[in-house]
């Protein structure tokens, strides 16, 4: 956690190494989502998730990642409760 954290850091200030190791990172589950796609367009959807990839992390707060347990807090206080059978 504590790499990517610092990956994100690096590339909101510039860092081009640290970009492109965070696209390459990213890049076995970008091809693997790119599967559902028809072949000709995938090439376009590609270079369009890097693209938004690059512009998340420009956006993205490293500061107001929950830790493990406020996001647990967070996932049990605010979760919809399913209903229930028959009602």
């Amino acid at each position: 956690m504590k790499e990517w954290k610092s990956l994100v850091e690096q590339a909101k200030m510039g860092d081009e190494e640290s970009k492109m190791h965070i696209i390459n990172m990213l890049e076995p589950k970008i091809n693997k989502s790119l599967l559902q796609t028809k072949p000709q367009e995938r090439a376009d959807l590609k270079q369009e998730l890097v693209v938004k990839t690059l512009s998340v992390i420009q956006s993205f707060d490293t500061r107001s990642v929950p830790g493990f347990w406020r996001f647990m807090y967070e996932i049990e206080n605010n979760a919809p409760r399913p209903k229930a059978a028959g009602r």
